[in-house]
């Protein structure tokens, strides 16, 4: 009896841990494929993402520690003359642009295809109607 009520204390307080809420490792690759969708539409796959520790920083807030990896889906000069060649204002094509110039300076003149690891980044997570959000 003495070694039943450890080993039932211990399950109680396990499943009290996995029913927190804390995003899990495929909700965060998700949330951060959307957040690359909205930016770079059609650009960028998001995988092979790890949790490394996360956090609780109320019940709304949640702070993850993470690495994963981004593939291109085309080319920069695929992709810049995809977003150029769009009707719309001149000025959102500029913004465009900018965006797709800062991508190329941080990866270089990337090709279709090319990997690249994020080595470790910090998520800030807000908890909203719908769920976990990114908060950054």
């Amino acid at each position: 009896m003495r070694v039943i009520r450890p080993l039932v204390m211990l399950a109680m307080v396990s499943g009290l841990v996995a029913c927190s809420g804390a995003p899990g490792e495929s909700q965060l690759e998700h949330l951060l494929q959307q957040q690359f969708d909205q930016q770079y539409q059609d650009l960028i796959d998001v995988n092979d993402l790890t949790k490394h520790n996360g956090w609780a920083d109320s019940e709304q807030h949640y702070t993850a520690e993470v690495t994963y990896n981004i593939e291109f889906k085309q080319s920069f000069k695929a992709y810049l003359d995809q977003q150029t060649a769009k009707p719309g204002n001149p000025l959102e094509k500029v913004a465009s642009g900018m965006s797709a110039g800062l991508l190329k300076l941080q990866y270089g003149d990337f090709n279709a295809g090319d990997t690249y690891q994020v080595k470790q980044q910090t998520l800030q997570l807000r908890k909203t109607e719908n769920g976990w959000a990114l908060a950054n």
